[in-house]
């Protein structure tokens, strides 16, 4: 009888395990376009951006660390230019900023950093973060915000 147990056991496992390794797994898939490009969103994730510590005394200090920061600002950018139309200007503003975050290697630099480093590499943070307070505003005033 104790080998039966042991067998049947054994046998769950064996299903288990196996059904741990099918290709579809329930939750895999989603069938919805990701990040949908709507002020919905952009109410949540703006605010969120807001937020961040990198806008703060830790961008100016320690700038090196905001990289999935303005990777995530950089991400806002699209459907920004889709459901903002009309704030393009600081749309293009923040995307210039981010832009010149990335382009200046901020979030990569080896050893220490240099002169234009130590000034641009804030100086483009504090731009994200004026540029995301004045979509913000204009989020909040848009006639479709809940």
């Amino acid at each position: 009888m104790r080998r039966a147990t042991v067998t049947a056991l054994a046998g769950v496992v064996l299903v288990l395990t196996l059904a741990g390794c099918a290709d579809d797994q329930p939750g895999d898939q989603n069938p919805g376009a990701g990040y949908t490009n709507n002020v919905s969103d952009l109410l949540v994730k703006i605010p969120a951006l807001q937020s961040d510590p990198c806008r703060g005394a830790q961008g100016q200090q320690d700038y090196g660390n905001c990289g999935r920061y303005v990777t995530e600002v950089a991400n806002t950018v699209a459907a920004l230019q889709a459901d903002v139309p009309n704030q393009a200007d600081a749309i293009n503003a923040l995307a210039a900023s981010v832009r010149t975050y990335q382009s200046m290697a901020c979030d990569t630099i080896p050893g220490k950093p240099s002169a234009a480093q130590r000034t641009d590499c804030p100086a483009a943070l504090t731009s994200i973060g004026r540029d995301l307070d004045v979509i913000a505003k204009a989020l909040a005033s848009s006639p479709s915000s809940p």
